[in-house]
């Protein structure tokens, strides 16, 4: 009689500590359904211009760590003959973002590079402090221009930078932002065969 009374017991207690935990569960997952984060209005949209004010700073910012954080000792590396070095892939960003800014704003924006104006000379670009300067003042002008000319510079249609063809505004800036990210996927790699973390990678 005592060892049933006993079962009984048990039973009770093991429902009673079955239904405090799925109350504990319930009450729980309300109030993380009830938090401020998830239950405020969403931000308003930007402008289109500072949409992709954002889009062209976050790319460009990523370069900018790179190009400060590699070692100089390795700035002329590559995984392969026929590829750009470290600090040629960093030029040549530079380069195209500045001919897509003369484009967009008809102004001689810029460093004259030569001939070559997509590849500027290592020769002219020796040392990681001159590389670090064009890419920083490069992502700067482009950042002042988008400021500059807003929605109605993303709007306005205008010659392409190369070839012979019309395009909007913020055609050239997609452009020049995805070329950006190439090239930064590009490093990336070079970080990892050198047995280095990338910045953005670190946080």
């Amino acid at each position: 009689m005592m060892r049933s009374s006993t079962v009984r017991l048990g039973r009770a207690l093991f429902v009673f500590v079955i239904g405090l935990l799925v109350i504990t569960a319930a009450t729980t997952s309300l109030t993380f359904a009830q938090t401020p984060a998830q239950s405020a209005a969403p931000r308003a949209a930007g402008s289109r211009a500072d949409e992709m004010l954002e889009r062209w700073n976050d790319i460009g910012n990523k370069l900018v760590a790179m190009a400060k954080d590699f070692p100089e000792e390795k700035y002329d590396y590559k995984l392969q003959q026929d590829e750009r070095t470290f600090a040629q892939n960093l030029l040549h960003v530079a380069a195209v973002d500045y001919d897509l800014m003369r484009a967009a704003s008809g102004s001689s924006v810029g460093p004259d590079f030569g001939k070559n104006r997509h590849n500027p000379s290592r020769d002219v670009y020796k040392t990681k402090a001159e590389v670090v300067k064009l890419i920083q003042q490069a992502v700067a002008d482009g950042a002042k221009l988008i400021e500059e000319q807003g929605d109605a510079g993303l709007d306005k249609v205008m010659k392409m930078a190369w070839g012979n063809s019309l395009a909007h505004g913020s055609y050239m800036w997609m452009y020049a932002i995805e070329h950006s990210g190439e090239h930064y996927g590009q490093l990336v790699v070079y970080y990892r065969a050198n047995n280095l973390v990338p910045p953005d990678s670190r946080r």
